[in-house]
Parts: structure tokens; C-alpha cells; sequence
């Protein structure tokens, strides 16, 4: 090493040092290991209770703090890579936007009780302009009443042409009881803001295939003015009474009823004020010059649910009924209705948490659709270590999102009718309380799946399909300072051509750990590593703003490497990272969608750091 990189260390290190004593009399650590509890929306839904949230100091894994983007950059829709267990509510589905990444949903939402003030402040910055800001700040009043917001914000200009993206999230939960815990409700607000551009993918990589280390703003994209927004607002209020009047321990039945009313306004737009006089597409329905597309959807939900709880054996039964308005705007206006009834048994008791419920649209455009779900978790001591055991499975038959039966624009148009698709899955998993290990199976049957076809357009086949998805996970400490974290997904599917995912897919790190300056600085310093094996990557519609199956060129059978520090003073967290410090040294294809190469070398610093006052 030389002299410089020594100086460098050693100031940085210092620099660290004085940090640490500084901030040692700033910030303590709440003693209370109940301090933080969540729930999430989904859960809330299931008649779950609050659980203890730790709070989150681990440096593990902290470097990596967006999943790999398809398309090469943050904010850029994003092609699925894993077979999951998935479950959504039944209902009016327009469709089902690539942005998983990067926008909230309802399920990611979570009510917080707090014993104090609670704030969470993250600052990004990386090569190409990127930056991100994240904020969580919790209060709860007199224990009662919480009061959470979030927000995210973060953008940059990508490495290739035309690659800007700009995203903006935002929610704010609240719940309150009151003092006899009669009477409470549970709200949120959320809003999903998406900007980016949109050039179609490289339109001739031979340039850099010759030559890896080329300017990647050098290379001619398919598509230069093209701009894609999708905006989101979500206000959700569900207040619930207890009908008897006093509830002890005495108390065999208690009765509850509550209203949950859902309201989500949606637009998303395309516009391309050139795409008339360049060639990526061929067909002009509505303007020869220009496009600007435009779709505008509102769903509102208002519901009734009673539920008995049977105090001695900790079970709840719930009956509801919820009334959908679907509002659409395309060129024309639609409106759609559903009436959906659902029932169901919930059961938390000594080690077991589980619940079975059912759903079915008794009336309206989605007339017909049910789904059947069971949802099992048992908690138990193996040679002295608690274990997690999962066991899931549903059923479901559903109606086609609309865009695939109906679609209006410049350049694609359809009108199909597809039939209702049947869905069947399980999930199996065992895991350490600590998930510092698990293992585990996904297995599904599809019939009538749909997907968009080589043209990019709808096509549904009546063949079922099987998918199937094992995974183990390993994070162990040898020696108390080398660290070993990974992941190994097998996925296989009956149907190649139409279920596009890599058989294997491996993440890994490999790091030093250890503590300097009388334990008051914590850092890990080492590499992470994730490798996808070969796979016809979903080519990509920036039309439809959808995915669409191809045959012609591999993806994947690359290594992406990073190198990374991160540290810990107090309540404050760093990282610094050189992401895909291997560009250019393990081969050049590195794209895991067609057109769309991952980012280059580049550095990136995030800070952390934790309020408790």
C-alpha cells in the first residue's frame, strides 16, 4: 500500500474517532426494549397486534440500499426476477406498473407506537448526480394517539443518454385508542410521484461490445424525447368501535365493528413530441407527428366489518362486505362496480399466529372472483435456538387487469376478452428468529395466464403453468470478525418462453468486522457480490410501460461485484462504496434487461443517523 493510501486511512480513521466522542454525549439508546412497535397494513387488515420493532443499528447490508434495477438505473421501471409468493386484494385492476423498487404501496405501509419521539435521517450521493434523501419520524402522544410521516426523494442522470429519473414518495400514518380502548381508528395518506425518460434501450451495441470503457453517453438510443409520469394518491380512514362496554380479563366475547374507506386517484402519461420522424414505431392510430398518451383511474371503497373475539382462546371471526367504484379515462370514459363480501378466522395463541379468510365478488365486473387463503406461523426451540415456521397457501380466480382486454393508444390498441386466470400457490419456510438463516419453497400453478407476447401485445394461454422456487439464506460471523452473508435462489418454470427467470441466483458478501476506539466505532470493510445465470431477460414497451417476452438474446451469466465500507458511531451510520468495481474486467454483457446495460463503476457515500429526541 502506499504512502498516501496510509495517510488517507489514518486520517480517515481519526476523523471517525473524533466523531465518535463527539456524538457519545449527543444520542443514548433507549433502554426500553419495547420503544419501537409496528404493524403493518396488511397485517392490520388480518387482525394482528403490534410487534416489537428493533431498532434497526446493524450495519449489515446497509451499503445496498436499493434492489438491482433491470433497466440499469434508479427510478426505471424493473423487470421481475424472482418467483414469489404473492396475494393481492380482489377487485378492479388496471394494471400492475414496473415499479417495485420505487413506489410505496398499501402493503408497505406501517402504523408505529412509540414511547418517544423517534426520527430516522438518510443522505445518498453517487457518480452521475445521484442523490436520495429518506426520512421516517414517529411520535406518539400521551400512548395514545401516533402521528408517523415518510418521505423519499431521489434522482439522478444515469450513465447513457436520455436515462434521467426523478422520484418522489410520501405517506403519513396515524392510529389512536382511547383510554378505555373502546373506541380508536387507523388512517394513512400516501403519494407515489415517478418522472424519468424514457430512450428505448441502446439501438446498436456494438460499439460497446468492441470496447467496454467507451463513454456511455456516446452510445445512439432508440428513443430521445420520450418522457413517462405516473402519480399516485391513496387516503385510507378505518375507524372501529367496541359494542360492549367493558372488556377485562373476565370478558369471554368481545364485538367490534368498523368502516374502512379507501380512496386512490391515479394518472399516469407518455409523450414523445417527436416520435413521428424516428423509427421505434411503426403504427400511428391517433397523431403521425407526436404522442401524448394519457390514462386516468380513481377507485373508491367504502366498507362494513363486524368481528367477534373470543377472549379465552385469543380467535377472532370477522364478516364484512366492501362496495368498489372504478372510474377510468382513455379517450373515453368507463365506470365499473363491484360488491365484495369476505369472512374470516384469525388465531394468536402461545407460539401459533394464523388465520384462514375467504373473499368473493358477489356482483359487478369482476363477478364471480374469489380467493381462499391460509396463513400459518409457529414458533419453536431447536437444540436452544427459536425457529420460525411458515406455512402458505391460496387459491384464486380472478378477472384480467384491464390492460390487457382493453387498451387505447398512439401506437398500440386492443380488444380482447380474455378469460378468468387460475391461480393456486404455497409457501413453506423455515427460518431463525434472528433471520440470520432460512430456507424455503414457492410452488404455483397458473391457468390462463396472461402476458404481453413477442409483439408486445396481450396473449393468454390455456396451458398451466408450474413455477418453482427454493432458497436458502446463511449470515454467520467466524472467528468474531469474518463475516459470510448468502443467498441462493433455484427457480425453474414449466413454460420458458412465457415465465422468464434466472434458474440461479446467488448473493453473497464477504467482509472484516470489527471495533476500534474502545468499541465506540463499529465497521465491516469487504465485498458483496450477486450473479444471475444466463436467461431471456422481458424486453421493454415504453408504450404500455410493460414487460413483454423475447427469444432472441440472453441476459444475465455476469458477476456484479462491489466493494464497500460501512461503520457505525453511536447513532450514526456511514457506507462507502464502489459499486461494480469489476466493470470492464469480468466480461462486457452486463444487462439483465435487452437494450438496457447495468451502470458502470461509480462511487457512492450514505449517511444514517438516528433521533431519539
Amino acid at each position: 500500500m502506499s504512502k498516501h493510501k496510509h495517510t488517507f486511512c489514518s486520517k480517515l480513521l481519526l476523523c471517525l474517532w473524533f466523531v465518535s466522542y463527539s456524538l457519545a454525549s449527543q444520542v443514548n439508546y433507549p433502554t426500553d426494549s419495547s420503544f419501537i412497535n409496528t404493524l403493518t397494513h396488511a397485517d392490520k387488515n388480518n387482525l394482528q397486534q403490534f410487534l416489537y420493532s428493533k431498532i434497526d443499528t446493524s450495519i449489515t447490508n446497509f451499503q445496498n440500499y436499493f434492489p438491482r434495477n433491470t433497466n440499469g438505473h434508479l427510478g426505471m421501471p424493473s423487470a421481475p426476477l424472482y418467483i414469489n409468493y404473492q396475494s393481492k386484494a380482489l377487485g378492479f385492476n388496471l394494471f400492475t406498473a414496473p415499479y417495485q423498487n420505487d413506489m410505496i404501496s398499501a402493503d408497505d405501509v406501517k402504523y408505529y407506537q412509540t414511547k418517544g419521539p423517534y426520527a430516522s435521517l438518510t443522505g445518498i450521493a453517487g457518480s452521475k448526480q445521484e442523490q436520495a434523501f429518506k426520512l421516517l419520524f414517529s411520535n406518539t402522544f400521551k400512548n395514545k394517539l401516533n402521528i408517523t410521516l415518510g418521505f423519499n426523494r431521489y434522482s439522478g442522470i444515469g450513465f447513457y443518454q436520455s436515462q434521467q429519473s426523478f422520484t418522489n414518495n410520501f405517506y403519513t400514518t396515524s392510529n389512536y385508542s382511547s383510554k378505555n380502548n373502546r373506541v380508536g381508528y387507523y388512517a394513512y395518506v400516501l403519494y407515489n410521484k415517478v418522472k424519468h425518460q424514457e430512450n428505448g434501450g441502446i439501438s446498436n451495441d456494438t460499439l460497446f461490445l468492441e470496447n467496454v470503457s467507451i463513454n456511455k453517453f456516446l452510445l445512439p438510443v432508440n428513443l430521445k424525447y420520450a418522457k413517462r409520469e405516473l402519480r399516485n394518491t391513496t387516503f385510507d380512514f378505518n375507524p372501529w368501535f367496541r359494542l360492549n362496554k367493558n372488556e377485562d380479563s373476565s370478558s369471554v366475547l368481545s364485538h367490534f365493528i368498523d368502516y374502512q374507506f379507501n380512496y386512490s386517484g391515479n394518472f399516469s402519461k407518455y409523450t414523445d413530441a417527436y416520435s413521428g420522424s424516428q423509427s421505434f414505431y411503426n403504427v400511428f392510430y391517433l397523431d403521425t407527428v407526436s404522442t401524448k398518451d394519457s390514462t386516468h383511474w380513481r377507485i373508491i371503497n367504502n366498507g362494513l366489518n363486524y368481528t367477534l373475539k373470543i377472549n379465552p382462546i385469543n380467535t377472532k371471526l370477522k364478516i364484512g362486505y366492501k362496495n368498489e367504484i372504478n372510474q377510468m379515462y382513455q379517450y373515453l370514459d368507463s365506470t365499473f362496480m363491484n360488491h365484495i363480501v369476505n369472512a374470516g378466522l384469525y388465531v394468536s395463541k402461545n407460539k401459533y399466529i394464523g388465520f384462514v379468510k375467504a373473499n368473493y365478488v358477489a356482483q359487478g365486473s369482476n363477478q364471480n372472483d374469489y380467493s381462499f387463503e391460509i396463513n400459518n406461523s409457529y414458533k419453536q426451540n431447536i437444540a436452544k435456538v427459536p425457529f420460525i415456521f411458515r406455512l402458505n397457501a391460496s387459491i384464486e380466480k380472478r378477472h384480467p387487469d384491464f390492460i390487457f382486454n382493453n387498451w387505447v393508444s398512439n401506437h398500440y390498441a386492443w380488444n380482447n376478452n380474455f378469460s378468468p386466470i387460475d391461480k393456486q400457490q404455497a409457501l413453506f419456510s423455515i427460518s431463525t428468529n434472528d433471520n440470520r438463516f432460512d430456507i424455503g419453497v414457492v410452488y404455483q400453478n397458473v391457468k390462463n395466464f396472461i402476458y404481453f407476447n413477442e409483439l408486445a401485445v396481450p396473449e393468454q394461454t390455456p396451458i398451466g403453468i408450474q413455477n418453482i422456487s427454493a432458497f436458502i439464506h446463511k449470515d454467520v460471523l467466524l472467528f468474531k470478525h469474518l463475516g459470510i452473508n448468502a443467498k441462493y435462489n433455484y427457480q425453474s418454470t414449466s413454460y420458458q418462453a412465457i415465465i422468464s427467470v434466472p434458474n440461479h441466483v446467488i448473493n453473497g458478501a464477504l467482509y472484516y468486522q470489527g471495533n476500534l476506539f474502545k468499541r465506540a466505532l463499529q465497521i465491516q470493510i469487504g465485498f458483496n457480490a450477486q450473479y444471475f445465470s444466463s436467461f431471456y431477460g422481458y424486453a421493454y414497451m415504453p408504450m404500455t410501460n410493460q414487460y413483454y417476452v423475447q427469444t432472441t438474446k440472453t441476459v444475465g451469466d455476469y458477476p456484479y461485484v462491489d466493494f464497500f465500507l460501512n461503520a457505525r458511531i453511536k447513532p450514526v451510520r456511514i457506507f462507502v462504496k464502489i459499486d461494480h468495481v469489476t466493470q470492464g474486467l469480468l466480461g462486457g454483457n452486463y444487462s439483465l434487461t435487452p437494450g438496457y446495460l447495468q451502470n458502470d463503476r461509480a462511487f457512492k457515500f450514505g449517511v444514517n443517523w438516528l433521533f431519539f429526541d
